[in-house]
């Protein structure tokens, strides 16, 4: 692919971020100790940048699966099944919890049944949240879930999502393996867990280029660079942070109009606990300047106030694939991208709403969001051990990466008036403050609710 006309991105410097992140460090599970070490990389890179840097600490709690194994009972013996624990599952019983099997085809609500009660259900699909109170009234003992393709099939490490599945212990198969249970009418199982939890801490990575002519005007430049539970994390978003880095190298030497601030957030994979609490940070100090006698509402503008764009990139890297981008705002918001991707013959996939990423927190206190990635056929293995580093290269970084410097420059750092307001739209801030509602989780910046937990 030619290189963009204007544009300095480096794929070959970004990936060696990419290689540092995913390979060097590995697995940067929230508020681990891979975790602190990649904010310490980051912010090292930064502060060599000359970026005003800084590293923003936040409470969390990190996971461990000391032991997740899945037997059944087949031919008068019990027979391991290849399984993984779902984050934040509690544990079983020492010996585990043993019981009949029964088999859910679908996660709809209507498949549910008082014979559930007291075994371990079989699950092919997913039980939407609405659904998830009516599943535990009828008291499984516990759930197992089956992976929904068969393919290369890893298995995907995912999360409970708040307290939707109360303490119910939760784990993952593949699909070929419950293929085969249901099949051969395997009928009993046991199901053995023993998790560890503790409190711990995570950094939100900042560095900051001051603006020229419009230093009050702040756009942030973002990517989470955590990973879910022992996996590298490569495209997701070892990738994305790359993009992040090589755009801070390039735009700290050269002056900008506006104020940059790149961040490099922590613990997105565990509820967009990094994002939240930077958004959080910035509601309470809005609410606490606008109350001081010298605050002229007409006037001046808190530091919320003055962030005009979040420019979130999430997911990337892939050989085969193409530039997408969601976004929260006024319609020129999207057009603003899909004009210019017109322009600059980078085809790029264009839609409005909140994305499950750390744009979204930022929408919920008022400000635009572009939330930029790269999809492609290894997307399928996101948030799970087949997210490595050889499905990626140096040229899928640049082919987003060259088209996040052009919009920036074009918009941000060289732009004269803002190209659309500050504002998202009633009907937008209802589905982001939905979106947030669906995990049972606080909308950022709502007050009268209770101090949420880390971790979804």
């Amino acid at each position: 692919m030619a290189k963009l006309k204007g544009t300095t991105f480096s794929g070959k410097q970004a990936f060696e971020h990419l290689e540092h992140l995913a390979v060097t460090i590995g697995p940067r599970l929230t508020g681990s100790a891979g975790e602190h070490k990649a904010a310490r990389y980051i912010a090292k890179t930064f502060r060599a940048l000359g970026l005003r840097t800084r590293l923003q600490r936040f409470p969390v709690t990190t996971y461990q699966s000391r032991k997740c194994v899945f037997e059944v009972r087949d031919r008068g013996k019990w027979r391991r099944i290849k399984c993984e624990p779902v984050m934040q599952t509690p544990s079983t019983p020492p010996r585990g919890l043993t019981g009949e099997l029964h088999v859910l085809e679908s996660g709809s609500a209507e498949c549910f049944s008082p014979e559930m009660r007291g075994k371990i259900v079989l699950l092919c699909g997913r039980i939407d949240p609405e659904d998830r109170p009516k599943f535990l009234s009828f008291k499984p003992k516990a759930l197992v879930t089956v992976e929904p393709a068969i393919g290369e099939n890893p298995i995907r490490v995912n999360l409970r999502t708040g307290k939707d599945y109360g303490e119910l212990p939760m784990a993952r198969i593949l699909h070929l393996d419950g293929l085969d249970i249901v099949k051969r009418g395997l009928g009993r199982a046991r199901l053995t867990m023993i998790n560890a939890q503790r409190k711990s801490h995570s950094f939100n990575v900042i560095g900051e280029k001051p603006g020229t002519d419009l230093p009050e005007e702040i756009v942030v430049v973002c990517g989470h660079y955590d990973t879910s539970m022992g996996i590298s994390g490569a495209s997701d978003n070892a990738g994305g942070t790359a993009l992040v880095m090589e755009l801070a190298r390039i735009f700290a030497k050269e002056p900008t109009k506006r104020t940059l601030r790149f961040i490099a957030f922590a613990a997105e994979e565990t509820g967009l606990n990094g994002s939240c609490f930077y958004a959080n940070d910035l509601a309470k100090k809005d609410e606490r300047d606008k109350k001081k006698k010298t605050f002229k509402e007409k006037t001046d503008k808190t530091e919320l106030g003055r962030h005009r764009l979040t420019f979130n990139i999430d997911v990337h890297g892939y050989v085969l694939g193409s530039n997408t981008a969601m976004f929260s705002g006024t319609e020129d918001v999207g057009a603003s991208v899909r004009l210019l991707a017109k322009e600059a013959g980078r085809p790029c996939n264009v839609t409005k709403g909140p994305m499950s990423s750390d744009g979204t927190s930022l929408a919920a206190v008022g400000v635009p969001a572009v939330q930029f990635a790269r999809g492609g056929g290894p997307s399928a293995y996101l948030h799970s051990p087949l997210d490595e580093i050889k499905h990626l290269s140096p040229g899928g970084l640049a082919a987003a990466g060259e088209f996040a410097e052009l919009y920036l420059r074009r918009y941000v750092t060289a732009g004269g008036a803002f190209p659309f307001p500050r504002e998202i739209p009633e009907d937008q801030m209802k589905d982001v403050k939905e979106y947030f509602k669906r995990l049972k989780r606080p909308v950022p910046g709502e007050k009268g609710k209770k101090k949420r937990r880390a971790g979804k």
